[in-house]
């Protein structure tokens, strides 16, 4: 988007971290988003990222604390990833566990989605 919150993440009560990028299809080429996140869970140095975009309300904290590396939305009205991007993403899963299987075949994590800071590191 256009709109810069970096005013808003200097303030203590927010302490968040806003960047603002050149557009892209990150969906389609999703490197430098990828290398941005990573950067972030650098700095954060927190357990969880939660990542945000413009569309999103934050209504309250959340209040579980998250069952898996990663979630968000149930966006079955994008088409499903292709059968090989799945595929390379349960092969590159399993080797960090060997019964990793990809749960959902769309895309889902977009903006209010959480993602474990060892799985974005790893």
């Amino acid at each position: 988007g256009k709109v810069d919150f970096s005013g808003i993440c200097k303030l203590p009560k927010y302490g968040c971290r806003f960047q603002v990028v050149p557009a892209e299809n990150s969906r389609w080429n999703p490197h430098s988003w990828m290398l941005r996140m990573r950067q972030v869970a650098i700095d954060l140095n927190t357990d969880y990222l939660i990542y945000l975009e413009p569309d999103v309300q934050i209504r309250r904290r959340h209040i579980e604390h998250p069952a898996h590396d990663a979630g968000g939305i149930y966006d079955n009205f994008n088409a499903a990833m292709h059968e090989e991007t799945r595929m390379y993403l349960e092969w590159r899963g399993r080797e960090r566990n060997p019964c990793f299987k990809l749960l959902w075949p769309h895309f889902g994590l977009a903006g209010g989605s959480y993602f474990r800071k060892e799985a974005i590191l790893d």
